[in-house]
């Protein structure tokens, strides 16, 4: 195994640990044991479990973003930008299962700087997510109105990812549709084709 390899599957490992086990549980020797490493070993790659929560986090964040970027330059309208956001959202929860519960629940543990530029990722994230929404809001919402509602429907896309609904990539761009209709034309405004709802609101997802 090259040396990016075996990083890579030590940054694996590591957010496997800390998804199931929480930060302040999880030990180095468990991370050194998950990834088949004596605890010298690790510690040439490392220098522990602060920088090993760090370095997860930041390669989670970037295929966040890269994924997203992708995604929202694919789209051609404002309400299939929604859907990108919506679909690549949920399949990076069912692809990266552990590392997006990693990033909800244990970023803020990190001692600074490094929370520091794992909090601009996050936001940089929360940004582009607004952006879409104030892209789509009829109504000239104030900023506070806006961020609100981007945090409401990240929070309810991390629930969507982290239960029984997303089981395949295809799961996650025929949810992205249902949840599109959902968010924008709200529970009681029933559409004509509940299954079409990505068609309904400018166009199926593209992945």
């Amino acid at each position: 195994m090259v040396i990016g390899q075996r990083y890579s599957a030590i940054l694996d490992a590591a957010c496997d640990v800390f998804a199931r086990r929480g930060y302040h549980v999880a030990t180095i020797r468990e991370i050194a044991s998950a990834a088949r490493l004596s605890l010298a070993g690790l510690y040439h790659y490392v220098g522990g479990k602060d920088e090993l929560l760090f370095l997860v986090l930041d390669r989670a964040l970037d295929t966040m973003l890269r994924g997203l970027d992708q995604a929202l330059a694919r789209a051609r309208t404002p309400e299939t930008r929604l859907l990108a956001l919506i679909g690549t959202h949920l399949e990076f929860g069912f692809t990266h299962a552990a590392a997006l519960r990693v990033i909800n629940r244990d970023w803020d543990l990190l001692a600074e700087p490094r929370r520091a530029e794992i909090a601009a990722k996050r936001r940089a994230y929360i940004e582009r997510a607004l952006r879409v929404l104030a892209e789509l809001d009829p109504h000239g919402r104030s900023g506070d109105e806006l961020y609100s509602a981007t945090n409401l429907l990240l929070v309810m896309l991390n629930g969507i990812a982290a239960g029984p609904f997303v089981r395949s990539p295809e799961d996650a761009r025929t949810l992205a549709g249902q949840v599109g209709g959902l968010f924008l034309y709200g529970f009681l405004e029933r559409l004509t084709d509940p299954s079409g709802a990505a068609a309904a609101i400018g166009g199926t997802y593209d992945a």
